[in-house]
């Protein structure tokens, strides 16, 4: 698992503050930095990947289109862009996408925020 020592500094700054606006709807949230800047190879023109697992009690069409508009706001902020993938808990953990490589490289990698 990366450090956030190891993460991209602008990445990370800009990540904390989307966390902070998802967890002011939906506290239980999880949120994870991902991909290039949790592992420190991000590149100038690279996106910001940040995984957000929603309580299912929490999860709404609604609030998934906020968090969306939240990755715009403070990527367009940042002068970056965040690329947000949400999930809710049941959606991944009660059906075989647990499983997926993806998931799972999440799970290894990811900074939690």
């Amino acid at each position: 698992m990366s450090t956030v020592k190891e993460a991209d500094a602008v990445a990370m700054a800009a990540a904390r503050i989307f966390a902070q606006k998802v967890h002011a709807l939906a506290s239980d949230a999880v949120i994870k930095l991902f991909g290039s800047a949790a592992r420190g190879q991000r590149r100038e023109l690279s996106d910001i990947d940040i995984y957000v697992e929603l309580p299912d009690d929490a999860d709404s069409p609604e609030l998934r289109e906020r968090i969306s508009d939240i990755a715009w706001e403070v990527g367009l902020e940042h002068g970056q862009v965040i690329q947000q993938v949400t999930y809710g808990k049941g959606e991944v953990w009660d059906s075989p996408l647990r499983a997926s490589p993806f998931i799972k490289a999440v799970m290894r990698e990811g900074i939690p925020l």
